[in-house]
């Protein structure tokens, strides 16, 4: 007759395979956890109402719909701006961000912004604001809606809502 000894042969470990398989839970839990982290920062202000604007055919009108102020307290990696607006004739739509300064409407911003820029790949932080430079070729009325920006604020990034909406009304000079 053969003898085995203890501790050698084949078996299974009672536990080994429950133990990996809770490890592998927490390791999935985790990196869902990493995940939603990164991709859920914080909402942007918003505000209720809107800005209303009147412009005359061909000429750019440049309406404030985001302002941060000094006491902001964060700095946002902007990746880009989308706008969407209901109108009823053909419309130019540009958002710009506004350094150092911030717009209500106006025709010419320059007074009001120490520099006017692309926001796509800027930096925004307290102080700055997002503007909208509007063009119509033809009287009408424009709805645009709070702008979204996607950006990067320190390891989170996504896109979220900002500011508030606006009315504009475009007229024959």
């Amino acid at each position: 007759m053969s003898q085995q000894l203890a501790g050698r042969g084949l078996g299974v470990v009672p536990g080994r395979l429950w133990r990996r398989g809770v490890l592998a839970v927490a390791a999935v839990g985790a990196l869902l956890f990493v995940w939603w982290f990164v991709t859920t920062p914080p909402a942007l202000p918003t505000r209720e109402g809107h800005v209303t604007a009147v412009t005359t055919v061909g000429k750019p009108v440049f309406v404030g719909v985001w302002s941060t102020g000094s006491d902001f307290g964060r700095e946002l990696h902007v990746a880009g701006v989308r706008l969407r607006a209901d109108a009823t004739v053909a419309v130019d739509l540009e958002p710009l961000l506004c350094r150092g300064g911030s717009v209500g409407v106006t025709s010419d911003p320059a007074p009001f912004c120490r520099d006017l820029l692309d926001p796509a790949g800027t930096t925004l932080g307290p102080g700055d604001s997002l503007v909208v430079r509007v063009v119509a070729e033809e009287p009408g009325a424009v709805y645009l809606d709070r702008p979204s920006l996607a950006f990067r604020e320190g390891p989170r990034w996504g896109n979220r809502e900002a500011g508030t909406e606006a009315v504009l009304a475009i007229v024959t000079p």
